[in-house]
């Protein structure tokens, strides 16, 4: 969904953004080989670790939601579903979900507004990754900078609701 000359300065769409869904189960430390597999930190959960090219978010036991360029993240998906003595499902999600970035305290403010979540950085830390409500519907943030700076990532159909609470 391309940018509108109407949105705040403070926001934009990640129209560029691939996401995917990993879920695994079976075998022993499949958090840690699944980041051995795409070259980063085992991320803790409700956090996300990454490098220049994906981000991993743990987002709940054997779930997690990987988020990069499309090249990368299908890359990523291929080397996960390598893992042995593992049952492995990796679903590309881009096509389904829209990602909305925000920057400043304007964003913090508006987000704030809308989510329940507690913003301040000793509670939401850069690097933290939830999911939660954003007014009446679900939606995956996560804290990308101390600017402050948020990911939201929501399921496609909602992408006019974003647009009109940013209205």
């Amino acid at each position: 969904m391309p940018d509108a000359p109407d949105m705040p300065g403070w926001c934009r769409f990640d129209t560029g953004l691939a996401v995917a869904k990993i879920h695994i189960t079976g075998g022993a430390d499949v958090p840690g080989r699944l980041a051995a597999a795409l070259g980063i930190d085992t991320p803790a959960p409700n956090r996300f670790t990454g490098n220049d090219d994906i981000a991993l978010a743990a987002i709940a036991p054997g779930e997690w939601l990987l988020t990069g360029s499309g090249e990368s993240v299908t890359e990523a998906m291929r080397r996960a579903e390598g893992i042995e003595d593992a049952t492995v499902l990796a679903i590309d999600l881009t096509h389904g979900r829209t990602a909305l970035r925000l920057e400043g305290p304007e964003g913090r403010d508006w987000l704030a507004a809308f989510t329940p979540l507690d913003l301040r950085p000793e509670r939401l830390p850069t690097g933290a990754a939830v999911r939660t409500r954003l007014a009446d519907i679900g939606v995956f943030i996560a804290r990308t900078g101390e600017a402050p700076a948020f990911l939201l990532i929501v399921d496609q159909s909602y992408a006019s609701h974003l647009r009109h609470l940013l209205s």
